[in-house]
């Protein structure tokens, strides 16, 4: 597998059988009796008809799409390496280096695209197929195309080969890996580009067809010589039959009672020249070819026309083929409203041989810009920097360009770039104006309205147009008050300040389970707001905040016991246990026992503890709990008295009246007084 950023390219896959049945016979020779053969039948499967959806990997251009695309050559990418040479053109069973399918590119009005046929139909009359019984399925699509047409725009038999190859790429490194399983592709090449109607600066709309070459290899064209510039061009214009009324039935198209007007036939010169046994042509069309004998020129009838002209069906292909993808049966629906604008019917009024390919797949697209590498190229100002426009000559008389766009309110239009990249006609208006203008209302408030962006003040007036006058005045006031040191410190402060303050808000807001206080005028100290409310939830939730009280003696955990109980129990107790079974082999167990004494801390029974370590450990816990009461309850600084009296000092020997603190530490205090009453 090549690595990444590279991919090779082959030439071809060549497959060890082409499609088709095959039977297998094995026989055994040497043995005394005969053995009777034995016939195994094998099928090589291959699309003929229609391509499975599977097998496509992607297309170029994209199906429905609208660009410029006249630069590349439409490409179709199928999975299996070897499809384009599972068949043999010529109808032979051995595989051939030439492959059988071909795309190709045919503009609207140039060929027609059926409708579904049975597949024995979808070849041209008289094309002898190897095992015509080999058929995917039964009724398929074909595209019929005059000789005239096939001569112009099919690729020859020498460029088959050119225009298929494989590409072995990094699995990891195509747009196509997940639809890919091994990284090799087989690509089908077309060989018309697409280009624009750069002389009448109209879009065009192609169709690409991948079609079956079988057994029709000798109707494609000769090499033509080699030319070194592409244009347009109809190979043929059959869409002036959009002009002939389609209810009309196939007599009077035999018989010749069809009025054609003003339209002229592609190849209306050569009716006078029909080869005998051919049938010969209506007498409409006979009178019609007198009269004009151009080949493939069709007069304007667009006065006459009574549908929308071309132009407007292209720009409405896209729409229509977008609604039918909202179908259930999307899948059958957007392939036939691709084909619409390719299903003239030419073979009925064709007076040249007209011949069919079978189409295995087949998409629409529309080329709607003259942009392409060789006109970007050819405008390229290739003048180095400081290179002075060359200077009209001096008897020129300098060109009248149009005049300003003004209205009577002052406004003018001006260009403007949308942020899509647009480009669009905008009003603008400055500061001074002809006459007194009206201004905003204030708000019920009574302030005037305020905006915080220029998008606040973009107006659209009737005409359709944006009124950019207010915007403008909105982000030149911006520019320049940023201009200024002192705003741009200012918001420097609020940004370290208030922004700060404001994100740990909303912090807070996600993390505690109670509400912040609104914002108002007055500063809040968020600090002892929120030890505030923590005291109150402790007191509230004390089990789940501080968690519940340990008992004074607990059962511990499970102690596990290794050896003789008694040596354990007199380890324990720090005696001897020697000693007191010697004496009690004297005395008695338990007499010797009450007669030893057991190790103790301190004869009166209390704890002796290091006073040093015990005023250390008070005053840490002394010190955090100063410090969250002083963050919960700040001290208050006492105001100097306004008068003296009896009734300035009862207000300031006045106990504060107890708080969500003052109740947790007396539950806590009289919880520890019953748990004392109940010890024993």
């Amino acid at each position: 597998m090549p690595k990444t950023g590279h991919f090779v390219l082959h030439s071809n896959v060549m497959p060890p059988l082409t499609a088709g049945a095959y039977e297998l016979v094995s026989e055994q020779t040497g043995l005394p009796f005969a053995v009777a053969p034995e016939h195994t039948h094998v099928t090589v499967a291959a699309p003929r008809y229609v391509m499975p959806t599977d097998q496509i990997l992607s297309t170029f251009p994209p199906a429905n799409a609208e660009g410029a695309f006249g630069d590349r050559l439409p490409q179709i990418v199928l999975k299996r390496r070897t499809l384009p040479w599972e068949r043999n053109p010529a109808g032979q069973v051995q595989p051939s280096p030439t492959p059988w399918l071909a795309l190709v590119v045919v503009a609207e009005g140039e060929a027609q695209l059926s409708t579904a046929t049975a597949v024995a139909q979808c070849v041209t009359a008289g094309t002898t197929l190897l095992d015509a019984q080999d058929k995917d399925v039964e009724q398929g699509l074909y595209l019929a195309v005059t000789e005239t047409v096939v001569k112009k725009i099919f690729p020859c038999l020498e460029d088959l080969a050119l225009l298929t190859h494989v590409r072995e790429v990094d699995v990891n490194d195509t747009e196509l890996a997940n639809g890919d399983d091994d990284g090799w592709l087989a690509v089908v090449l077309a060989n018309r580009l697409p280009v624009f109607d750069a002389a009448k600066n109209a879009p065009v709309r192609y169709m690409a067809c991948l079609v079956n070459l079988e057994g029709q290899l000798a109707a494609l064209p000769p090499p033509e010589p080699f030319v070194n510039h592409f244009e347009y061009a109809l190979a043929q214009d059959w869409s002036v039959l959009a002009e002939i009324d389609a209810g009309i039935g196939p007599d009077p198209r035999v018989m010749g009672g069809v009025g054609l007007g003003n339209v002229v036939l592609p190849g209306a010169s050569v009716l006078g020249d029909a080869a005998p046994g051919r049938a010969r042509a209506p007498r409409a069309l006979q009178q019609t070819a007198h009269a004009s004998p151009k080949v493939g020129v069709a007069l304007d009838g667009a006065q006459t026309m009574t549908q929308d002209t071309v132009g407007k069906q292209w720009a409405n292909a896209s729409d229509a083929v977008k609604a039918v993808a909202l179908d259930p049966d999307a899948k059958k629906l957007v392939r036939d409203t691709m084909g619409r604008g390719f299903r003239f019917p030419i073979e009925t009024f064709a007076i040249e041989k007209v011949l069919r390919f079978p189409v295995l797949a087949h998409w629409s697209f529309t080329t709607n810009e003259g942009a392409t590498f060789e006109t970007l190229m050819q405008d390229l100002d290739v003048g180095l920097l400081g290179t002075v426009p060359e200077p009209a000559p001096a008897n020129a008389a300098p060109a009248a360009g149009p005049g300003p766009e003004v209205v009577q309110t002052g406004h003018i239009g001006l260009g403007h770039r949308t942020r899509r990249g647009d480009p669009e006609r905008a009003w603008y208006r400055g500061p001074c104006v002809p006459f007194p203008t009206t201004r905003d209302a204030p708000a019920a408030s009574g302030l005037p309205p305020l905006a915080h962006s220029a998008d606040q003040l973009r107006r659209i007036v009737p005409d359709g147009r944006e009124d950019l006058a207010l915007a403008a005045a909105f982000e030149i006031g911006r520019l320049l008050g940023l201009s200024q040191l002192s705003v741009v410190s200012a918001l420097m402060r609020f940004r370290s300040e208030q922004f700060g303050a404001g994100r740990v808000r909303e912090l807070l807001m996600q993390a505690l389970p109670y509400a912040m206080p609104q914002l108002s005028g007055v500063r809040i100290d968020l600090g002892r707001f929120v030890a505030l409310e923590a005291i109150g939830e402790m007191v509230k939730n004390p089990d789940k905040i501080i968690g519940p009280r340990r008992p004074i003696a607990d059962p511990g955990r499970e102690i596990a016991v290794k050896g003789e109980l008694d040596v354990l129990i007199a380890a324990g107790l720090g005696i001897d246990l020697e000693v007191i079974r010697k004496t009690g082999d004297q005395i008695g167990l338990l007499a010797a026992i009450a007669q030893t004494r057991a190790p103790v801390a301190s004869e009166d029974g209390g704890i002796r503890f290091d006073t040093k370590a015990v005023a250390g450990l008070r005053n840490a816990l002394r010190g955090e709990l100063d410090h969250a009461l002083g963050v919960a309850m700040p001290p208050k600084v006492a105001a100097p008295p306004v008068r003296a009296g009896a009734r300035a000092a009862a207000v300031a020997g006045a106990a504060p009246p107890p708080d969500a603190l003052d109740a947790l530490i007396a539950g806590a205090e009289a919880q520890a007084d019953s748990e004392e009453e109940d010890a024993p």
